[in-house]
């Protein structure tokens, strides 16, 4: 059964995080996060918060496990993004809708 700190270090390494710049994102010590993707430690609810909001996931998510729509899988993506590329990715869209709507 995967739990909450198997989740928490898999999706940091997924978003291609190391643990320190995870940590200093999450603004924890190091050392503090290796306890915690150990199992070791729990989390507070203001740590919890500030790593859903560094990996763009939910605490459902994180807690219970609840599966992601591929939807909710992009929206985290998109949430990572640095927000000067939103407009790039968002004119990508564009044509790609209109390249699907050509089909009809």
């Amino acid at each position: 059964m995967i739990v909450l700190h198997t989740r928490i270090r898999g999706a940091r390494e997924a978003a291609g995080y190391t643990r320190e710049q995870f940590a200093e994102l999450v603004n924890v010590s190091v050392s503090y996060m290796a306890e915690v993707e150990r199992g070791r430690t729990g989390v507070s609810v203001k740590t919890l918060t500030a790593i859903c909001r560094v990996l763009g996931l939910s605490a459902d998510y994180l807690l219970f496990g609840a599966p992601r729509s591929a939807d909710e899988r992009i929206l985290e993506k998109w949430r990572r993004l640095d927000a000067k590329y939103h407009p790039l990715v968002e004119h990508l869209l564009n044509d790609l809708l209109a390249l699907e709507a050509g089909k009809s």
